[in-house]
């Protein structure tokens, strides 16, 4: 992944916030961040070695949910046309496959969030 910039994140920045465009995926040096519904609520926290911000992957994503730093963030950042790239210059199969597994996920954190804001919001 050398051919793609590194930034850093400071302790309590934030990185994006929900209904952002989506334009960039994050895949993390070391660090931590934490993701939060639109009310704050902490529902998932990610470290060193994973990533974050996949819906950069969907043609006109918009982000789910807001991340900050927990602490020094260092991560690898691939823009939208960076990772369309990747995808279909590996295989145009692959895009539907990895836009399912994207969708997927996507309703997986929605059950969360609504779980994160209590049975009031169901």
């Amino acid at each position: 992944m050398s051919q793609f910039r590194d930034i850093s994140f400071k302790p309590g920045e934030l990185i994006f916030t929900s209904g952002d465009l989506a334009d960039k995926v994050y895949f993390i040096k070391s660090g931590t961040v934490e993701v939060l519904t639109d009310l704050g609520v902490p529902i998932a926290k990610v470290s060193t070695g994973q990533s974050f911000g996949e819906q950069a992957f969907l043609k006109g994503g918009v982000r789910g949910a807001t991340v900050k730093a927990l602490d020094g963030v260092d991560c690898v950042v691939i823009t939208t046309e960076e990772a369309n790239a990747l995808l279909y210059g590996a295989s145009p199969l692959l895009v539907p496959v990895f836009e399912a597994l994207l969708l997927q996920q996507n309703m997986s954190n929605e059950l969360k969030k609504s779980r994160a804001a209590g049975p009031e919001a169901q």
